[in-house]
């Protein structure tokens, strides 16, 4: 059979890297964007029975390609920048990471499902640029917990942004980054250990926070007015305050938004805009998320108890 009859189907998302890849049969894709960072989430569901091959392959000019693939019990093979290998069959949740500008062709279970991440050019390389490490190189179906439970929480906020979508995301990804280039986290707790974060810096972030719950806030500003490394401030943030930027920031936010609705002066989307969202349509699916009822139900539900 012909390499244009093997590898034939290409989705039509209207995303071009998710579109250069080409499948042996018809399959189903579901495809995000996250606005702020560009980086690709697509949720691929095969088409066909159990015992029923398929074929996924990319060529060279890709970018970096993260996936989970859930094990069907059968085997899978194929080639990764020449060279050949095979999978075990299994059923356990595996991750695998081609880096951009590899080829790599894989033959497996069309029943499989995967969830997988593809990232903007350098965008990873810029997350570790401050560590030191030896690249990023191909990993064929490992089974790392931390690993997979990282990118299952950066598959779902991709999906599903929530308060501080951006800061979240960029700190998943710096994590899944560092176990790519495999950093060396013990030695990074050990410096965390040294460091002490004083009252006057923790001031200076608040005033900088209160000050930018508009805008996305990224985990660099917040590092920077600290004069720590990215990787250094999260862990030094956490021991000093008992929550991770995120959280913390997640929460200003969320008061925020709600000191809002209270207010009454402002419509939903000049309220979505006030708490840095693009659309009301997403600020709605985040409050809803984070207060378990949305934003016109708690602001009529305010109203109607005064």
């Amino acid at each position: 059979m012909s390499e244009s009859r093997i590898s034939a189907y290409r989705a039509q998302t209207g995303y071009e890297p998710i579109d250069a890849v080409r499948y042996r049969q018809e399959t189903l894709i579901d495809p995000y964007k996250h606005r702020e960072t560009d980086i690709l989430l697509y949720r691929m569901i095969g088409k066909g029975g159990a015992g029923t091959l398929t074929e996924a392959s990319r060529s060279t000019g890709e970018p970096d390609l993260l996936f989970l693939f859930e094990g069907t019990g059968n085997p899978a093979h194929g080639k990764v920048a020449g060279s050949s290998f095979v999978m075990e069959p299994r059923r356990s949740l595996r991750a695998t990471f081609i880096p951009r500008d590899i080829d790599s062709s894989i033959t497996f279970t069309a029943a499989a499902r995967s969830s997988n991440l593809m990232f903007p050019r350098g965008y990873l390389d810029q997350l570790v640029a401050s560590e030191r490490h030896h690249g990023f190189v191909p990993r064929l179906f490992v089974e790392d917990a931390r690993l997979a439970v990282l990118t299952r929480m950066l598959e779902a906020e991709i999906a599903a942004p929530g308060f501080v979508s951006c800061m979240m995301i960029e700190g998943l990804t710096r994590a899944i980054a560092s176990i790519l280039v495999q950093i060396n986290q013990d030695k990074l707790n050990r410096e965390t250990e040294r460091i002490y974060l004083p009252a006057w810096k923790l001031r200076r972030i608040d005033a900088y926070i209160e000050a930018n719950l508009e805008r996305n806030i990224h985990l660099s500003d917040l590092a920077a007015l600290t004069g720590l490394s990215v990787f250094h401030f999260s862990r030094v943030f956490k021991l000093a305050t008992g929550s991770t930027p995120y959280h913390y920031v997640s929460e200003r936010r969320i008061g925020y938004s709600c000191r809002l609705l209270a207010a009454g002066d402002l419509d939903m989307v000049n309220v979505a805009a006030a708490c840095g969202f693009a659309s009301q349509s997403h600020f709605t699916s985040a409050f809803s998320k984070a207060m378990g009822i949305s934003p016109g139900r708690y602001r009529r539900n305010l109203r109607s108890s005064n």
